[in-house]
């Protein structure tokens, strides 16, 4: 039986950099779109806080749980972040 299958499923990864790659998802196979750099970014978010500010809180959140957990924070290796993994009954693919 011959059946129409269609890639369907927009699938986003985000880096730590900003950027965004877009991937297809469906038929049993992953098809690259392309990366993605953000269009703006909003001054505040929807509480009224700025950027700065929930970086401070953030980071200082993160060196207190770090201090408590007696860990280090080292960025993930570039390397390893920008990989694609997936099962083995998937196949990726990449427009050209």
């Amino acid at each position: 039986i011959k059946r129409a299958c269609y890639q369907t499923t927009f699938d986003f990864g985000f880096l730590p950099n900003g950027q965004v790659k877009v991937w297809l998802e469906g038929c049993g196979k992953y098809t690259y779109i392309t990366e993605l750099s953000p269009t703006s970014t909003p001054e505040t978010d929807y509480n009224g806080n700025s950027s700065t500010a929930y970086k401070h809180d953030y980071e200082d959140e993160l060196n207190i749980r770090a201090e408590n957990a007696n860990a280090t924070l080292t960025p993930i290796p570039w390397d390893k972040v920008n990989k694609v993994y997936t099962s083995k009954h998937f196949t990726v693919d990449q427009l050209h």
